[in-house]
């Protein structure tokens, strides 16, 4: 009996570990042949200006946008770097 408790209770913590990993999973696509190809559906474009040292940071940046409105996927569309500044400019297509 208690073998079984264990057991659920293992199973049960995994569970819930994985559905909090997937629930706000948002993945980067590379270009607009693989949306189609997906069957996503747009919801619009997002742009954030961010201070960041690297291209990597604006990235994650409007990838936490776009996740707080609710899309899946994005895809970003345009970034460009302040060269005297911290400063990115970012944009992305987002998708659900």
């Amino acid at each position: 009996m208690e073998k079984n408790m264990k057991i659920s209770t293992l199973l049960a913590t995994f569970l819930v570990a994985l559905s909090i990993n997937t629930a706000y999973a948002i993945t980067e696509i590379r270009n607009t042949q693989q949306a189609e190809k997906m069957q996503l559906e747009s919801m619009g474009v997002v742009g954030t200006t961010v201070v960041a040292d690297t291209l990597d940071e604006a990235v994650e940046a409007i990838k936490a946008k776009a996740e707080k409105q609710g899309a899946s996927y994005f895809r970003v569309i345009g970034a460009k770097s302040y060269d005297t500044s911290p400063y990115w400019r970012i944009s992305a297509e987002i998708y659900k």
